[in-house]
């Protein structure tokens, strides 16, 4: 092998590679030599910098995922009609709207039972009933049926109709009932005591108590002003009520009518 293959450098070599790194050098911009002389990123490092890169493609993700849990949540509310967003003592067929709420403070008004109950079967109570109710009785026909969930077993009577009927006005109807058997007792008219009334009022009783704790109603009420001398408690007249809006609700009624009959 040659010996000449392998030499030293002389002095002026030396100072020609010295001449050309500082030419070198010169022609290196600062963020290129940060560059060369920047250590390995991390393993974390390398992690945020790729979710940093790719940040919008996770946020789309997210806020799609955001997107279908909201979504789930409402299909499965309007298939099983079982959520906190139902209206309070509202329809879960879908069919009947939702009403606006008012604060309401109840009033007396002793002519629906007149203190004289032999007064109760006169046009002008029978005209105070009658004004609490829609044409109908809350008899609903509904249209095109096949739009709703749940709904209840049509009343038979409606022939080419699928008719209903509604609680409140179910309710009011049992009410006026009672009264009616009260003031037949007290005024000494018993002849007046429909036929029905032994299983009717027994069915009212409870539907009416259902009625009440469905509803809930838990405004608080103070201390009675009307009671007679003697007697303490609360007669409830101060309380304040949450309230659907009563015009609303009877003209829901009155549009969806079955028929025009007026009766209690």
């Amino acid at each position: 092998m040659s010996n000449d293959r392998y030499q030293s450098l002389r002095p002026d070599d030396r100072d020609e590679i010295d001449d050309l790194d500082a030419h070198i050098d010169d022609h290196i911009d600062l963020d290129e030599k940060d560059y060369l002389h920047t250590p390995r990123l991390s393993r974390r490092a390398k992690i945020l910098e790729a979710l940093n890169r790719y940040r919008w493609v996770i946020d789309g993700v997210l806020i799609g995922l955001i997107v279908m849990l909201l979504l789930d949540r409402h299909w499965d509310w309007r298939s099983n009609g079982e959520d906190a967003g139902l209206e309070g003592a509202g329809d879960v067929t879908g069919f009947a709207p939702r009403f606006s709420q008012k604060i309401t403070t109840f009033s007396p008004d002793p002519m629906f039972v007149p203190e004289n109950t032999s007064e109760f079967w006169s046009d002008e109570v029978r005209q105070k009933w009658l004004g609490l109710v829609p044409k109908g009785l809350g008899y609903l026909n509904i249209e095109h049926p096949e739009k709703y969930r749940d709904l209840p077993a049509t009343l038979v009577g409606y022939k080419g109709k699928y008719v209903v009927t509604t609680s409140m006005t179910h309710q009011l109807h049992c009410l006026y009932s009672i009264a009616e058997v009260f003031s037949a007792y007290t005024s000494g008219n018993q002849s007046r005591i429909p036929f029905e009334t032994p299983w009717h009022l027994a069915h009212c009783f409870d539907y009416i108590r259902q009625g009440i704790m469905c509803a809930g109603d838990v405004a608080l009420e103070g201390r009675q002003t009307t009671f007679p001398e003697g007697f303490d408690g609360s007669d409830g007249w101060d309380a304040k009520h949450v309230c659907k809006s009563y015009d609303e609700v009877l003209d829901y009624l009155n549009r969806n009518r079955a028929d025009d009959e007026v009766w209690i």
